[in-house]
């Protein structure tokens, strides 16, 4: 098999501290009191997400002009800046591999049907990837540092690196970084047509075993409050984050046992494991190398059955986390095996499609 590595990039040593964190996702929002209370339970090709109510986010004006994933970031942008007692943010670091397809695809379906006539300027202005992120700022009245990330399945990624290169040149500030990506039915059929999604219905059991050729297609906004100091809303320390691309499942394993040599600490102590398993059966091989040998012996936890697979699921899977760590329990439908003893060292081994990352998070207590 050819192998494709352009990138592995690991950023040992970060200094990033979650303050606040905002997610909506096809398990509804961590605003709710019910949020990932009960099990998921569907059968479907899809997972969308299920959206709040905006009033009290964003103006009823603004909201009807708003497509779906602009409505999402910005409201889960909200929930994390409530989460974290915070009323504004110094910057923004986003990250969207698709960015505004609905808006995309309205305008591009308009531009033919009207034959370049009379088109209306909202989906066109609307359409470009920076736009969640512009909305963010106009609405919160954020006027400093504002940068989005398009880069496939290390979108999220690069929005937090981003973040940690701010935060070294102005550590008293705060980032607030975010993942975002949305699902229309065009992009649904295409990838199902590429067999990157599964062309049949799955049940979360489904997802969370590797038995069949594609995945099932999800969406969701996934935010956070960034400091490069500790501040009293600190609950999770992003410690490190090693990223690379490969179609070669022996590389993705050196390149783990690589990142775990250079934790520089026992992979004893290594408290849970959330893994990116998606039910495609071309991955069966890496995730039951970490499963069965690397950690074994190791709490294990999966999330892909809660909000699907797009470009910036490692978004919600760094969310997952930190609304374990601040709740202080782990849903036993997220977990593989047994629950932790205790809750200190985690990684996140995510990949989407040929894309890889590596995260080493470490839960901060004050």
């Amino acid at each position: 098999m050819v192998t494709v590595l352009h990138l592995f990039f690991q950023n040992a040593d970060m200094e990033l501290y979650i303050n606040g964190t905002g997610i909506i996702s096809a398990q509804g929002n961590n605003g709710d009191n019910d949020f990932l209370t009960s099990a998921p339970s569907y059968n479907t090709d899809q997972l969308l997400a299920i959206e709040p109510d905006y009033k009290d986010a964003i103006p009823p004006m603004q909201l009807r002009r708003m497509s779906k994933v602009i409505r999402m970031g910005i409201g889960a942008s909200r929930i994390c800046m409530k989460q974290a007692g915070a009323e504004k943010t110094d910057a923004l670091s986003v990250g969207t591999a698709l960015g505004c397809l609905s808006d995309t695809e309205q305008f591009l379906t308009k531009l033919i049907a009207q034959e370049e006539q009379m088109l209306t300027p909202t989906s066109f202005i609307q359409s470009t990837h920076n736009t969640v992120a512009g909305q963010i700022a106009l609405l919160s009245g954020c006027h400093g540092h504002n940068l989005t990330y398009v880069h496939r399945g290390h979108s999220f990624e690069h929005a937090v690196i981003n973040a940690q290169l701010y935060l070294d040149e102005h550590p008293n500030e705060t980032v607030l970084a975010g993942g975002i990506d949305e699902l229309t039915e065009t992009t649904k059929n295409l990838l199902q047509a590429g067999n990157v999604y599964r062309k049949v219905n799955a049940t979360p059991r489904d997802i969370t075993r590797s038995n069949s050729l594609g995945t099932i297609g999800g969406e969701g906004a996934s935010f956070f409050l960034l400091s490069g100091e500790p501040d009293t809303k600190s609950h999770l320390r992003i410690k490190d984050v090693a990223i690379f691309t490969t179609t070669d499942k022996k590389v993705a394993l050196n390149k783990l046992n690589l990142f775990i040599e250079k934790l520089r600490i026992p992979i004893q102590e290594i408290d849970l494991v959330m893994l990116g398993i998606n039910g495609d059966e071309r991955n069966r091989a890496f995730y039951e190398a970490l499963q069965g040998k690397i950690f074994s012996k190791t709490s294990q936890g999966t999330f892909k059955h809660l909000c699907g697979e797009y470009p910036t699921a490692s978004a919600f899977g760094l969310g997952l986390i930190s609304h374990i760590v601040t709740g202080n329990t782990i849903p036993d439908f997220v977990l593989l095996n047994h629950q932790p003893q205790k809750l200190k060292h985690i990684l996140l081994i995510n990949n989407h499609i040929h894309y890889y990352s590596y995260w080493h998070l470490m839960v901060y207590n004050a």
